[in-house]
């Protein structure tokens, strides 16, 4: 087992979790529950590790730099950080996670169909669906489907967004990141109240105590301690005052714009991760440490893959090369009990980890839907207490009931629910949000 050790009083600001382009390699074996482990040193905490008196907290890890795993799922360190074997979890049925689900039309909205859909929020007995690229539009409904208000704004004007990047929902009032590093405000109906210029561009950001966090996207910048650049920043728009939270590691991401929900407030706690970064780092006082790291095992991208002489042309090829090979994509969402992301290795899977019980599953993005015949659990755009939402074209619904009466002739009772939904839908309902109950 290859293990990585973090200096424990080392702030999670100077960490790097990323697989490395150089190593010190130090081979310290030592018994752990009979196992035999080996260390692994970055160069990037040398100089933390000379400091006299520190203690080095040992962290049991598989990264996308390849390794290998216990028999156990998960392994707690004193540090409180989990170690996550995803090879140890087999994929599950659908049925084995999901007993329910239910479907509502989104009725009544003029001219919306999703193109795509890149986040939804669900706040205050309203839904937020955002379309960044497509439509670029916002559209809210209620919990019943029924269509409200729409802020479609694609433009260079004061009230307008270049394109959008992230969006969240405060007392109501909607605020928009656009890539030209501004922030748009919107009151409770969508009218246009002001925008705020930032001294950077991000790629998302969420809302902590009144101040923004931001993540800047690994654009180069000067953000940082000593002008660092800085991946994670805090910022106060009344005193224009920044303060970094997390520096640059691996500067290589050729998918940014894929990446969305990577920074998100779950259930009272601010959760960060990005592509390719196995880690998931929560909150913790004015810092961010590691909460969770995801172990592929062995199974992971070639060594040489972050090679900072490689062109991000040459970075997408090596990822065309190994479609076989597991990395993580996050898409944070969840609650107090929940926790889901991401991760690729030849498909999309997704990792449902039900923290109040300690259950985790593993489902792929595909996995046939054997519940009541619909669709299969496709996207995890937002969760509500215990039902994942994905919402989808109507289109979809109707191609798939249509395929199942031609699959066969005789339908269960949740069977003949989807099919009497598909049935009733009309197009007024463009939009179709599907809840699955998890178990």
């Amino acid at each position: 087992m290859n293990v990585l050790l973090f200096p424990a009083n080392l702030d999670s600001k100077h960490q790097q979790t990323y697989c490395p382009t150089t190593w010190l390699e130090v081979r310290i074996w030592v018994e752990y529950k009979n196992i035999f482990a080996k260390f692994i040193f970055m160069k990037s905490t040398k100089e933390a590790l000379l400091i006299s008196g520190l203690i080095i907290t040992v962290i049991f890890l598989t990264s996308s730099c390849g390794s290998n795993s216990e028999n156990q799922t998960s392994i707690a360190t004193s540090e409180g950080i989990e170690l996550i074997a995803i090879d140890k979890i087999k994929p599950s049925k659908l049925s084995d996670v999901v007993d329910n689900i239910t479907y509502t039309a989104l009725k009544n909205h003029p001219n919306h169909r999703a193109y795509r859909i890149d986040k939804v929020l669900i706040e205050d007995g309203l839904i937020y669906i955002f379309d960044y690229y497509s439509g670029r539009s916002l559209s809210v409904y209620d919990l019943k489907g029924n269509f409200q208000f729409a802020i479609t704004k694609p433009g260079e004007g004061p009230d307008q967004y270049l394109e959008v990047q992230d969006f969240l929902i405060d007392k109501g009032k909607i605020e928009v990141l656009d890539a030209r590093g501004r922030l748009i405000f919107y009151n409770e109906n969508g009218i246009f109240e002001k925008s705020e210029k930032l001294p950077f561009v991000a790629q998302a950001f969420t809302k902590v105590e009144g101040n923004y966090l931001f993540q800047t996207g690994k654009i180069p910048n000067e953000l940082g301690e000593n002008g660092k650049p800085c991946e994670v920043v805090q910022y106060n728009l009344e005193t224009k005052k920044t303060d970094c939270w997390l520096e640059i590691n691996n500067g290589k991401n050729p998918h940014s714009f894929k990446e969305r929900n990577i920074l998100k407030n779950i259930g009272g706690i601010t959760y960060y991760s990005t592509f390719f970064n196995d880690t998931i780092y929560q909150k913790q006082g004015d810092r961010f440490t590691p909460g969770f790291i995801m172990n592929f095992s062995s199974n992971t991208l070639p060594d040489d893959t972050f090679d900072p002489k490689k062109s991000n042309r040459d970075l997408i090829g090596t990822l065309n090369d190994n479609k076989d090979k597991a990395y993580h994509t996050p898409n944070l969402q969840g609650n107090t009990d929940l926790l889901l992301t991401e991760f690729r290795n030849n498909g999309i899977y997704r990792l449902i980890y039900d923290t109040k019980n300690e259950l985790k599953t593993v489902l792929k993005t595909t996995s046939e839907n054997n519940v009541d015949g619909g669709l299969p659990l496709y996207w995890s755009h937002t969760v509500s207490n215990r039902d994942i939402i994905m919402i989808i074209d109507s289109d979809y619904v109707l191609e798939r009931a249509s395929k199942l009466k031609e699959e066969k002739s005789q339908f269960n009772e949740k069977e003949q629910a989807f099919l009497d939904f598909a049935s009733n839908l009309s197009i007024e309902d463009p939009l179709v949000m599907i809840a699955y109950h998890l178990k």
